[in-house]
């Protein structure tokens, strides 16, 4: 009988997505809605409606920052539903991998290139409301450089690099701080995920939100690579 019904739900739900997306104009369509309109309002108003320089960053976190919002919490969900499962199993059935001594080449470029990347990777959260970058490009850039910690110092040092208790913040960072930045526009210009009028408050709340979605990638991507590892805590 459930199977039944899952069937017939997802037939359902099949049926009114291919319908929506029946209605969509060609792909392509020179003059279709989104090239006519929401293009070219993008373009004449967005970065004072949007509040940022960079265009993209404009999109992402005011005209669709419900769907940014979104994203990182699938994110934070994804991040968790992967320490469950490795947390399910004992630590006993886990399979121990040998050591793979790492080249010493490798180790010394590592060492000697991270404090760079690790300021290329902030300068890019940073500044990416109105420079090329953000905090998803920054994020994705400092969670590589905890990689590659890991290979040459060893994933336990690098989980010793941030105390225990910080570690759930971090990963939940994202979308914590969008939801009081919601709030805040809620309060200030009385609709959720609003900005303010120009000016540092509005510059300050975008930095708040590129670095939450920087910091927030950079801990998933450093947590799925140690829920690999086949010992030690998370």
């Amino acid at each position: 009988m459930r199977r039944a019904l899952a069937l017939v739900l997802v037939l359902v739900l099949a049926g009114l997505m291919m319908a929506g997306v029946n209605q969509l104009p060609p792909p392509g369509q020179a003059d279709g809605p989104v090239h006519r309109h929401v293009a070219a309002s993008y373009l004449s108003g967005g970065a004072d409606e949007g509040g940022a320089g960079n265009l993209v960053a404009a999109v992402l976190l005011n005209y669709r920052a419900l769907d940014t919002y979104g994203e990182v919490v699938v994110i934070f969900a994804a991040l968790l539903a992967v320490l469950l499962v490795r947390n399910a199993g004992e630590p006993a059935q886990r399979p121990v991998k040998p050591a793979v001594a790492l080249s010493p080449v490798v180790d010394q470029a590592i060492r000697l290139m991270a404090p760079f990347i690790a300021l290329f990777a902030l300068f890019m959260i940073i500044e990416g409301h109105v420079l090329p970058g953000g905090g998803f490009q920054g994020g994705v850039v400092l969670g590589a450089l905890m990689i590659l910690l890991s290979l040459a110092l060893g994933p336990d040092r690098v989980r010793g690099l941030i105390p225990t208790g910080a570690v759930f913040w971090l990963r939940a960072i994202a979308p914590l701080v969008f939801v009081l930045c919601a709030a805040a526009g809620l309060y200030l210009a009385g609709w959720w995920f609003a900005l303010p009028d120009p000016g540092r408050l509005r510059e300050l709340i975008l930095i708040m939100l590129e670095l939450a979605i920087g910091f927030g990638a950079a801990a998933a991507l450093t947590g799925f690579l140690l829920s690999l590892e086949a010992d030690g805590p998370d």
